[in-house]
């Protein structure tokens, strides 16, 4: 059971930057899921996706900058949502800021994770 906990951190980072990646892939392909979408937020999730990719591996092999690397995509998520919130009202859709909802609270669940563990 240690094990899996020890590696659940990484687990949900790889989860949470594979869905962005095929969530803004698809769109940048042309998908259209029937809501309004803002250009450049597919953009963004793909490549933060393959960042995130990063602190997975990281947290995965308890590597060094493990922490720092999901404090800084925690935050890139955390300044995307509240500019979806603040400056895009009305027109980001309301899937799109549950999606990053569902992204920051998963970085908030991954960093608490991380910090029991030590």
């Amino acid at each position: 059971m240690n094990i899996f906990l020890a590696k659940l951190p990484s687990i949900l980072a790889f989860l949470v930057g594979a869905m962005s990646i095929v969530a803004g892939g698809m769109v940048m392909r042309g998908w259209r899921p029937g809501y309004n979408i803002l250009s450049w937020l597919p953009v963004y999730n793909f490549v933060v996706g393959l960042l995130t990719l990063i602190p997975a591996y990281l947290l995965w092999v308890g590597g060094r900058y493990a922490t720092a690397a999901s404090i800084i995509i925690f935050a890139l998520h955390a300044t995307i949502l509240i500019l979806l919130l603040v400056v895009f009202h009305g027109q980001a859709a309301s899937q799109s800021i549950g999606a990053m909802s569902f992204r920051v609270v998963m970085w908030i669940v991954i960093l608490a994770l991380l910090w029991f563990r030590r």
